[in-house]
Parts: C-alpha cells; sequence; structure tokens
C-alpha cells in the first residue's frame, strides 16, 4: 500500500454493501457515470481492502454489514496511512439524528439515508472525489512534489 498520489484517471470508488440489489444499483450509477467501481459484500472484505490495497478516492460504505460494521470499517480507515484522508459516504436505511451523529463521530465525510435520490448520491460522490483530488494535489504541491 503506498501514499495516495494525485489522480488523473477515473475516479477510483470502493462500495461496501452487503445488500446485492443494493450494491448492483451503486455499482450500476456510478460506473454509468464513468468511475471505477470496487465492490465488497461485507465490513471483512472492506478491512483486507483497506489493508492491502492503495487507497482509492472514496469509500461508500454501508453502517449495517456482517463481519464488521461501516462504523467499524470508518474507524480502522481513519487510523490507517494512506487511507486516512479518504472521504468516507455513509449509507443506511437508518435515519435517527443518533445514527446520523454516531457516523460522523466515527469519521464518516457525508451521510445518505436509504432510500436515496440516484442523481443526488451521484454528486455527493463527486463532490467528494473532487474535495479529495484537490486535497491531494494541494498538499503534494506545499511538499514541493507537484510542479
Amino acid at each position: 500500500m503506498t501514499e495516495k498520489q494525485p489522480e488523473t484517471g477515473p475516479p477510483r470508488i470502493m462500495v461496501a454493501e452487503d445488500d446485492p440489489d443494493m450494491s448492483h444499483v451503486l455499482d450500476f450509477l456510478l460506473t454509468r457515470e464513468g468511475f471505477s467501481v470496487r465492490v465488497v459484500c461485507d465490513g471483512r472484505e472492506a478491512l483486507r481492502a483497506i489493508d492491502e490495497e492503495d487507497p482509492c478516492d472514496v469509500v461508500v460504505l454501508d453502517v449495517m454489514m456482517p463481519f464488521a460494521s461501516g462504523l467499524q470499517v470508518v474507524r480502522t480507515l481513519r487510523q490507517t496511512p494512506g487511507w486516512s484522508t479518504v472521504p468516507v459516504i455513509m449509507v443506511s436505511g437508518k435515519g435517527a439524528e443518533g445514527d446520523v451523529v454516531r457516523a460522523f463521530e466515527a469519521g464518516a465525510s457525508d451521510y445518505l439515508t436509504k432510500p436515496f435520490r440516484p442523481r443526488e448520491f451521484v454528486a455527493r460522490v463527486r463532490s467528494q472525489v473532487v474535495r479529495a483530488r484537490a486535497s491531494v494535489r494541494d498538499s503534494g504541491i506545499a511538499r514541493g512534489e507537484v510542479a
């Protein structure tokens, strides 16, 4: 695993969602918009990807997944070099204020309650990609790595 580098190709999104129908919908929506999507089906696979793979641009996490919840995954991600600054959008059927606050306290960048509007979901992902890539680019300029 390497430190996050400035990206110029299609934005890379990891989707962690245990519901096959929902993961298919998220994959379809993002792929149709030009994103490169990696789908994992539970919290354990998400943790493995964080441990073994290079950071992506954005992570979309279901809150309630088998083996490790989305909250556990985002806490681990925030402590993992290279991944700690990757934006995380939590998605959940739980929309109570306490659920949303817990997600933000765990390190989520954004939170959407299911069902959500597809265009809004894609816009939120795109917004996080733009911010993340600008941050990586700006940090490289600050270190004198990017001309």
